[in-house]
């Protein structure tokens, strides 16, 4: 049963599919979790258009006039607010180029 457990913690490779495969449309797909790090070493993402960024990645969770981001893990306790939420930002110029991008992670006090 270890064996299993472990085998289910381990990175993956960036796969697009399982990026974008929802359980519960109201939750990131449970392998973002596993191909992240894989996706920020492996791939360029900084200096690409947005364009490019959506064509990798499908379209962003999160978007504001500036940045944009992906939903890597969202938990919940007893209520509907979140207590520990981790992102994939990306910030990106006026000609909608990707500049910098950072995981965010936030957990409730």
């Amino acid at each position: 049963m270890v064996g299993v457990l472990a085998a289910c913690n381990r990175d993956m490779k960036f796969d697009k599919e399982k990026w974008n495969e929802q359980q519960d449309p109201a939750f990131p797909s449970p392998y973002r979790k596993r191909i992240l790090a894989d996706l920020t070493a492996h791939y360029k993402l900084k200096g690409i258009k947005y364009a490019d960024l959506v064509q990798l990645l499908g379209d962003p969770d999160l978007k504001d006039s500036s940045s944009v981001g992906y939903k890597i893990v969202e938990e919940y306790g007893r209520d509907i607010d979140p207590v520990y939420t981790r992102n994939l930002e990306f910030t990106f110029s006026k000609d909608s180029v990707i500049t910098s991008f950072e995981v965010h992670e936030w957990r409730k006090q």
